[in-house]
């Protein structure tokens, strides 16, 4: 019987991207572009260097990566409350709460029922 070490799911890991993605593609258009740059860079390098299918370097343990993706969505909710006279830019950081959050909770979800 052989034992396999956890790692993410390419779905989980693929929405990491897609998230990270979608933040720093809205740099273009930001009017303070510091939010987003961080945010995307720290989800990008956080999905990159976790073990899983899609990862590039294997580095981060998945409870790092797990506490890194609860506080990415933290950050999002509070750039998007510090940016909110800017509603575009305000609303680019909650959908990306929103999506990020929902990655990680259906993850956490499947991982409960496979036990």
């Amino acid at each position: 019987m052989s034992t396999k070490s956890p790692r993410l799911g390419v779905f989980h890991q693929a929405g990491d991207y897609v998230v990270a993605a979608l933040l720093l593609l809205s740099l273009s258009r930001a009017d303070v572009p510091a939010w987003p740059l961080a945010i995307g860079a720290v989800g990008l390098v956080n999905a990159a260097m976790t073990r899983g299918p899609l990862a590039a370097y294997r580095r981060i343990p998945l409870p790092l990566h797990g506490a890194i993706d609860v506080m990415l969505v933290v950050v999002c909710i509070a750039g998007a409350i510090t940016v909110r006279s800017n509603r575009t830019d305000a609303l680019v950081l909650v959908s990306a709460a929103v999506l990020h959050g929902t990655n990680v909770w259906l993850s956490r979800a499947v991982e409960r029922a496979k036990e």
